[in-house]
Parts: C-alpha cells; sequence; structure tokens
C-alpha cells in the first residue's frame, strides 16, 4: 500500500504555527546532532537519505529523554545531552517544524534538536524497521554537504550548524 506523504519546512509566525497545532494532528518528536569524542559526527541513511535520528516523545517523558532513547533505539549509540558549563541548560537546543499527509490527514511534526556526546564512535546499528538503511561517523562538514542533499528540516539544520559551528565548543 502506498501512502500519500508529501513535506514542508515550516518557516512561519506563531500565530500561525498555533492555528495549524489547533487543526492538525500535532506530533512532538525530539532528536540528536551526536558527535563522538573525536569531533566526528554521527548520520543515518533513511529511505535513501541523510538524515539525523529522531522519533516521538512518549507519554511522560521529556523532549530530552525521547532524543536520548530516539538515538540509541535508532542507531544502537549510546549518547549523552551537551549542557552549558555550570549548568543544567543545553548547549545547542533548537525546532523544527514541517508538515506531512499521511493516513488521510494532515500532521504538524515539532522536533526539537539536542547537541549530544557519544562516549565513543562505536558501530552504528540501523533500526530497519523505521526504514534506517545504515549510519556513520563522519567529519562536520561532509555531514552538512549530505544533509543539504536531504530533506527540508535536515537542510535547515545544516545551514543552522554552518553558521553556528556548534562542534568548535563541545569538550573533546
Amino acid at each position: 500500500m502506498k501512502l500519500s506523504y508529501k513535506r514542508t519546512t515550516l518557516n512561519v509566525p506563531i500565530a500561525t504555527l498555533r492555528f495549524l497545532q489547533r487543526h492538525m494532528r500535532y506530533v512532538r518528536a525530539a532528536g540528536g546532532l551526536v558527535f563522538s569524542p573525536d569531533g566526528r559526527a554521527l548520520y543515518i541513511r533513511r529511505n535513501g537519505r541523510f538524515d539525523l535520528p529522531k522519533g516521538k516523545v512518549e507519554q511522560g517523558e521529556t523532549l530530552a529523554q525521547a532524543a536520548v532513547r530516539e538515538v540509541e533505539e535508532e542507531t544502537g549509540v549510546k549518547a549523552n545531552i551537551v549542557l552549558r558549563q555550570g549548568t543544567m541548560l543545553p548547549l545547542f537546543c533548537h525546532k523544527t517544524y514541517h508538515l506531512y499527509h499521511l493516513y488521510g490527514g494532515w500532521h504538524l511534526k515539532q522536533t526539537t534538536w539536542y547537541a549530544m556526546t557519544a562516549e565513543q564512535a562505536t558501530e552504528v546499528v540501523p533500526q530497519t524497521e523505521e526504514g534506517i538503511e545504515g549510519g556513520q561517523w563522519v567529519k562536520p562538514d561532509e555531514l552538512c554537504c549530505g544533509l543539504d542533499h536531504s530533506y527540508g528540516t535536515m537542510r535547515t539544520l545544516s545551514a543552522l550548524l554552518r553558521e553556528k559551528h556548534p562542534w568548535t565548543s563541545f569538550p573533546r
């Protein structure tokens, strides 16, 4: 069975976003931009495109907990959220939004992204039932190049990463 599936990356005023939240199925998700101790970044290949590990927030779970869980479920990599020095605030946290049509209805998906570090660059074990074909550790600029040719939300993150370069302030 082929499903109708359309995506649009949103860059809209907050009033428009609130309207969409009230009139569509609202999906909260979280994911991670994961770096290894040697500065390489983790990516996955999902449905033939570069992507980052992410997924829906389960009931009773915080966004941060969901991000950590999803990274491990989708890749087998254990990672922790990077905090600003001396605080409990994440070093990097960004939200992306996109619309998609699935199962006969429109959905608004908000994904919260966190900078994360893995204790080591372990081999990626893809969660194939989620359409993940594989993954690997690459240099940050290679990650950005791959994301530039992916989904709209990934292109947004790539541009943000190039602008802010959060990996330069990560502990090594």
